[in-house]
């Protein structure tokens, strides 16, 4: 399942979770219906967080609170292997937020697919989602971030690497995780 957060800040200590997205996937193909929810923030959102994502306070203050709304992706992700791209950083937000409202959420770990687009593509240093996905040929014009918008454009960029992956000799999911799981920060 390819997921993505949008948060307040950078701090799983001092900042919060505002948004989730994900995309439930069979084999590189969407399996289900996509799942997003904005979250109630319970920190103020930094100015640096709107110019990225364009959100404030307003904006969310009717959204779900974080106990109503992370449960919810917490039962989505059970048993399945979540893909990110750099995901370290949004995993420390979950498990952060798990001890704070009381969720199940055991990964520690994600695929990460800026670890296997740099394999693929060496030659390319730029790993950010809007260079990988105009170097797979995915044309994506967005003013703002938004985490199901970006879990979507992750996913199609993981399915466009699958084949080069397996030109590579990634042709299991355990050399899959082997070439690009990331444990989460902290």
């Amino acid at each position: 399942m390819v997921f993505d957060l949008e948060m307040t800040g950078l701090s799983p200590e001092r900042d919060s979770i505002i948004e989730i997205g994900a995309v439930p996937l069979e084999g590189v193909a969407p399996d289900g219906d996509y799942f997003f929810t904005p979250v109630q923030p319970y920190t103020h959102i930094k100015s640096e967080s709107k110019r990225i994502h364009g959100l404030d306070g307003d904006d969310l203050w009717m959204a779900p609170p974080a106990d109503i709304a992370l449960p919810q992706f917490f039962e989505l992700a059970r048993g399945r292997i979540l893909v990110g791209q750099k995901p370290q950083l949004d995993l420390a937000f979950l498990w952060k937020a798990a001890k704070t409202v009381g969720g199940d959420f055991a990964a520690d770990w994600a695929i990460d697919v800026s670890k296997i687009f740099s394999a693929v593509f060496p030659d390319r240093h730029r790993t950010s989602l809007d260079a990988m996905a105009r170097a797979v040929g995915i044309f994506a014009k967005r003013e703002f971030h938004n985490a199901l918008g970006d879990a979507i454009i992750t996913a199609k960029v993981f399915a466009a690497l699958v084949p080069k992956m397996n030109l590579m000799g990634i042709s299991t999911v355990e050399s899959l995780i082997s070439a690009a799981r990331v444990r989460m920060a902290g």
